[in-house]
């Protein structure tokens, strides 16, 4: 499961994304679900044996499931009485795939009101969902610790600062999106800088360090990263996929986003919502990344706007909210 999951995602959202859509939104259409649940579930239940066990010899007053495999290997081991722990399940994405949905789970933990409804409409009740936002990493965002890490990274104030990140496994367009903004240098000097995460592929970090060297334009590259936030607190605009972590992240730190190379499926979702509040921008190519950078290089005040609306969609209390609501409140405690 732990090598055959990741391989097999890759694969598909690389090499084969138009079946990788198909499979999501097929596997999302009520009667294939309602099929396919029974044999999913014999499945999930052999792989997660193990785990379950695990889960039961510690006795845990409450379990919180943030991945849709836990939480259905869980959930039916509650509902045959093998797990007495409180279930909830929070989904880390804008769109509840039926994949997420638990009927028996004590509290279904959502990002958006938008997303609530969906829930209720696929048959969780009402009552059993709070919307609280995705839960991220707390730390503070003050000034001093912008401050801080701007000059940690050597990140120049005078140039507009670009996150460029494309999730774990560093796939999508951004080679070439890369290399189009570093040549920006060219006929925008001094303008632009460039913070660049390539994940797991150490390959693509290698050959941006190289492009790095050679190049004008200030260029950080990282590979696999735990503090993304710290990147995200000196930098103006970021462009990413639409993973639903990364954009409440984002959205936290009232930060712009440009979707490049979304992948078909929850992420084409996540990324509706941000744009459909104009706190971002979803482009169909590399041309279009380009030209969406350089209409904020020539007009700030777009960029404010963008910071303002993506600060009000931020919910960067979530996970002290659901320490609160749904563990201190019904009893259990923070330890």
């Amino acid at each position: 499961m732990r090598w055959g999951y990741s391989h097999l995602y890759r694969v598909l959202v690389g090499s084969l994304p138009s079946f990788w859509a198909l499979s999501y939104y097929a596997l999302d259409h009520p009667w294939v679900f309602r099929v396919w649940q029974p044999l999913r579930r014999r499945w999930n239940d052999l792989i997660a044996s193990r785990f379950v066990q695990w889960v039961r010899a510690a006795q845990p007053d409450v379990v919180i499931a943030t991945h849709f495999f836990p939480a259905d290997a869980l959930g039916a081991a509650r509902k045959a009485g093998r797990l007495t722990s409180r279930l909830i399940v929070v989904i880390t994405d804008l769109f509840p795939h039926r994949f997420w949905l638990v009927p028996g789970a004590d509290a279904v933990v959502v990002g958006s009101h938008e997303t609530s409804v969906l829930c209720q409409q696929r048959g969780i009740k009402a009552d059993r969902i709070h919307v609280l936002g995705i839960p991220i990493g707390l730390g503070s965002g003050s000034s001093a610790d912008r401050s801080l890490i701007a000059h940690k990274l050597d990140v120049d104030p005078g140039r507009l600062t670009v996150l460029v990140v494309s999730g774990g496994m560093g796939l999508g367009p951004m080679r070439h999106l890369v290399r189009r903004l570093v040549a920006l240098e060219a006929v925008r000097p001094h303008q632009l800088q460039l913070l660049v995460v390539c994940g797991q592929n150490e390959q693509l970090a290698h050959r941006f360090r190289e492009l790095s060297a050679a190049s004008a334009m200030p260029v950080r590259v990282f590979g696999f990263v735990d503090t993304l936030r710290e990147l995200m607190l000196v930098s103006d605009l970021v462009v990413t996929k639409a993973g639903g972590m990364t954009i409440m992240e984002a959205l936290a730190l009232g930060l712009p986003m440009v979707f490049c190379g979304v992948i078909p499926g929850q992420e084409r979702f996540n990324a509706a919502y941000v744009v459909a509040r104009h706190a971002g921008v979803m482009v169909g190519n590399v041309d279009e990344a380009v030209g969406a950078i350089l209409r904020v290089l020539d007009d700030p005040s777009q960029l404010e706007a963008m910071r303002a609306r993506a600060a009000a969609l931020g919910k960067p209390q979530a996970a002290s909210d659901l320490v609160e609501r749904l563990l201190v409140a019904s009893g259990h405690g923070t330890s």
